[in-house]
């Protein structure tokens, strides 16, 4: 048996217990008030045949809690006739006025006071819970804004470089025999070149799309990496290192993830001229 296998089980069941705690701890006090049904209770019943020692433990103190309840209920009154007669015959006098009995409804009122604060401990933990649940999808819609902020900078700043005069169009058609789509680049001299592309199919796992620069003259330049999205759309917008009066051709090549100082000469999959 592998021992590594061994330590790894019981700290997987030790976080799945913790995970379970933070999911039941607010059904506690229901469960002890005997006020929790459904799935609720059957979860918590569950929980609790596997021995967990802190749901256990917590759970004990709010069944100590609820107990203590019983101890607020009114003291039974002897009559007025039984009370004399044992006062009589023992001879002692009657008691002073000071002692007296607590009046009932200050007993009843300890037991809304312990009734409420334990209705008060349920729902500030539900409420804490919704709180952090609210608070997870405000950054997820954060995030989801910032995304879109970048990608309609990425599209301006595109369409800025397409349609700004003097940019030259360049074809890329599949090298060899492929069934690959033609892409498009546009390139600007000074403010970059863009890379467009539609039904463009995914590179094989582990792998990327990277463009390059063939200049007139030394060894092809990098000018990024890419991944089609899941339509198959590419769109990259780059400021090569090379010059668009010193490019020969612009080529794509499929790469290890990435990308590589210089391309996989039989894994080049389209090829264009800078006319």
């Amino acid at each position: 048996m592998d021992p590594h296998r061994a330590v790894a089980a019981p700290r997987s069941i030790g976080r799945a217990l913790v995970s379970d705690c933070e999911q039941l701890k607010e059904y506690y006090e229901a469960y002890a008030l005997s006020a929790l049904e459904g799935e609720e209770r059957a979860a918590l019943d569950a929980h609790l045949e596997r021995r967990c020692p802190v749901c256990t433990a917590e759970l004990e103190r709010a069944r100590w809690l609820v107990a203590q309840l019983a101890y607020l209920a009114p003291e039974a009154e002897p009559p007025a006739a039984l009370r004399r007669k044992v006062l009589a015959g023992a001879g002692t006098t009657k008691p002073s006025e000071g002692r007296g009995w607590i009046p009932v409804w200050a007993w009843v009122g300890a037991a809304v006071l312990v009734l409420f604060a334990l209705f008060s401990i349920f729902e500030m933990r539900r409420y804490q819970a919704e709180l952090t649940s609210l608070q997870d999808e405000i950054r997820a819609a954060h995030s989801r804004t910032l995304e879109l902020e970048s990608e309609r900078q990425l599209y301006q700043r595109a369409l800025v470089i397409r349609t700004a005069s003097g940019t030259r169009e360049i074809d890329l058609k599949p090298s060899g025999k492929s069934a690959l789509p033609e892409v498009r680049a546009f390139w600007h001299a000074q403010m970059g070149l863009v890379l467009a592309g539609h039904k463009v199919p995914s590179p094989t796992p582990n792998h990327t799309f990277q463009l390059w620069v063939v200049p007139k003259k030394g060894l092809p330049l990098s000018a990024g990496i890419f991944h089609p999205d899941a339509a198959g759309t590419v769109l990259l917008v780059a400021t090569p290192s090379a010059t668009l009066a010193d490019a020969a051709a612009l080529a794509v090549s499929e790469e290890p993830a990435g990308g590589l100082p210089q391309p996989t000469k039989d894994r080049i999959l389209w090829v264009g001229p800078v006319s």
